[in-house]
């Protein structure tokens, strides 16, 4: 596997993340108020540096697995563990455009239950490698 630096690894899993997620949302919300872009892109930068960081930090073993993931498609579960961090990160744009797109009466909370639906697959795996990580490291 490639990853041995935990920063790096942070780095990359948040960088990825964000480059995803964000400039999608801010291109696909260009009509919206300079106020409400600027909500959210504070809020999104404000979250991943207090929060995502700090719990990524205690979990740098998943983390590692994970990047090593990015960097080396060689199976099908390598591609899975892929597909489930692209469907998160993509999440945040996505469902919003689709809601509105096919007009299936986008009210906040369930735009925002389908997003959290759509992080579950990359939690699982997060917290799947990194369970994996320490009982390696533990044996």
């Amino acid at each position: 596997m490639v990853g041995t630096n935990p920063v790096r690894d942070i780095t990359t899993f948040v960088s990825l993340y964000l480059l995803l997620s964000l400039p999608p949302f801010l291109y696909l919300n260009q009509g919206l108020s300079e106020l409400v872009t600027d909500i959210a892109l504070l809020a999104t930068v404000g979250t991943v540096l207090l929060v995502v960081t700090t719990v990524l930090v205690f979990i740098s073993d998943g983390v590692e697995r994970y990047t090593d993931f990015f960097f080396s498609l060689t199976d099908l579960y390598s591609v899975v563990v892929d597909l489930a961090f692209v469907l998160a990160a993509v999440s945040w744009w996505a469902v919003p455009e689709l809601a509105t797109r096919f007009q299936w009466g986008a009210q906040l909370r369930y735009v925002l239950t389908a997003i959290i639906v759509c992080h579950v697959p990359m939690v699982l795996f997060l917290s799947l490698l990194t369970v994996m990580g320490r009982a390696r490291t533990a044996v």
